[in-house]
């Protein structure tokens, strides 16, 4: 009879126990999400807050409204003044760099169709295609839409050249 009260209690208490680490996962599943997407947002801002010229005639920040079929799927390119750590290339020896080129675009999911991957592309050398080159890093793998507004001085624009709209 003892055997049969502990069994029952020892059933009692691991169905609780499964139950509170089950809740516990999904509540650190729903803040983990919610505290990523500020994070991200976050990090897009720095990097456009350090966005400058090297020269002026030069295209330094381009921004281009795309498409897919599940979504806006934007890309911008800059030059931004950041501090990086890195090296040109696997041969050198890494050091700090103060004017970097950096980039974000969203492409679409290889894994699951209607979602993107948000990727943040860097190159922490400027040389003469400042829009191009670097290494791409993957920010998210769930990115829904990704859509860029620019204003112009008189109107809200979905894309942007800096060498073509006279560097406004």
């Amino acid at each position: 009879l003892a055997l049969i009260i502990l069994a029952i209690l020892m059933a009692v208490v691991s169905g609780i126990v499964a139950t509170t680490i089950g809740a516990q996962e999904r509540i650190e599943e729903i803040n983990a999400n919610s505290e990523l997407g500020p994070a991200i947002l976050s990090q897009i801002r720095r990097d456009l807050e350090g966005t400058f010229q090297p020269n002026p005639k030069d295209e330094n920040f381009v921004a281009v409204d795309r498409k897919a079929s599940e979504g806006d799927r934007d890309r911008i390119d800059f030059v931004m003044a950041g501090m990086s750590y890195g090296s040109e290339d696997e041969y050198e020896e890494p050091s700090f760099h103060s004017v970097n080129e950096v980039g974000y675009q969203v492409l679409d999911s290889k894994d699951e169709p209607g979602v993107g991957v948000l990727y943040r592309r860097e190159d922490i050398f400027v040389d003469a295609e400042p829009l191009r080159g670097g290494r791409l890093a993957e920010i998210y793998h769930r990115v829904k839409h990704f859509s860029l507004t620019f204003w112009n001085g008189e109107k809200w624009v979905q894309d942007w050249n800096d060498k073509r709209d006279g560097g406004k």
